[in-house]
């Protein structure tokens, strides 16, 4: 097996390997360089399996044993980094030798594991104080930028579909203008997956100076927009790099969702009468099979 090829290897395998296995090789296309710091006992602990698992695992793929791993890895990583640029802005290392059937697996591996990474994030009792100040609002506003926009869309659409009064503008001096409008019977919406956007942070910043229960959904704990917050909603209990945000969405879109499951739940008859309500009145925008066969 030669060594440029040993990634692709774990990845032409990974169906054939046991569920405790695939684990360590998941755990190798994620990790790459930090598995060579690692003992094996680490490795295994990171990747919630035994040590003879990982041994197994060595096997399967060709190996003698967890140092030849190392060694295969160290051989690759410094193969790749002098013969094949990593775009290394990306969740996942991708470079000219990957194949392109490998992507659709690439991607839906990366938001799986950030889903997952959200579920032991969330705090239930800021979720829940967060399903409350949403349900209570007189209207909720929602503030963000650039790839947290579509997410401020599709807040703001969803809670619209129940009657909710809620708004979000692109433009973050009209942000800005709208918060110091808010009053005590608002809620406002930060959301931003580094926590650091100048423009949210400074609409969240007025609401909150105006009285308005502030909301911030952010991925880095520490944040400079958990400053402005009342309630912290986090989408990922680990630090990532800056390339990891492309991949956000997937965190907050579930967010919102959660949040709008929430409020929907707190008074779930009329709200579905309000749904199903809005439902009805967009059926003439949907074509009919007899639209095509006029």
């Amino acid at each position: 097996m030669e060594t440029e090829s040993f990634l692709s290897e774990v990845r032409r395998k990974y169906r054939d390997l046991r569920p405790s296995e695939q684990k360590a090789a998941e755990l190798i296309l994620e990790k790459e360089g930090d598995i060579l710091d690692w003992t094996l006992e680490q490795f295994a602990q990171t990747a919630g399996i035994s040590q003879p698992t990982v041994i197994r695992f060595t096997n399967a793929v060709g190996l003698k044993g967890y140092k030849e791993l190392k060694r295969k890895i160290l051989e690759e990583t410094c193969v790749r980094k002098r013969r094949f640029p990593v775009a290394d802005v990306l969740d996942y290392p991708i470079s000219r030798e990957d194949q392109m059937m490998d992507i659709p697996a690439k991607v839906i591996q990366t938001n799986i594991r950030l889903l997952e990474s959200a579920r032991e994030s969330i705090s239930n009792y800021d979720f829940i104080k967060a399903v409350y100040a949403l349900e209570q609002a007189e209207h909720i506003s929602v503030f963000a930028m650039e790839n947290s926009s579509c997410t401020a869309e599709d807040f703001v659409t969803k809670m619209t579909y129940i009657g909710k009064s809620a708004y979000f503008n692109k433009d973050g001096y009209m942000q800005q203008v709208n918060a110091k409008n808010l009053t005590s019977s608002d809620v406002a919406v930060g959301i931003s997956h580094t926590g650091k956007s100048k423009m949210t942070v400074k609409a969240l910043a007025c609401a909150k100076k105006a009285g308005a229960v502030t909301i911030a959904i952010t991925n880095f704990e520490g944040a400079v927009i958990d400053q402005y917050a009342d309630i912290i909603l986090r989408t990922d209990s680990r630090q990532y790099q800056y390339g990891n945000a492309i991949f956000s969405r997937c965190a907050q879109i579930s967010m919102v969702d959660m949040l709008f499951l929430g409020v929907f739940l707190k008074n779930y008859d009329e709200n579905l009468r309000r749904l199903n309500n809005s439902w009805e009145n967009t059926q003439d925008l949907i074509y009919e099979k007899e639209d095509f066969e006029s």
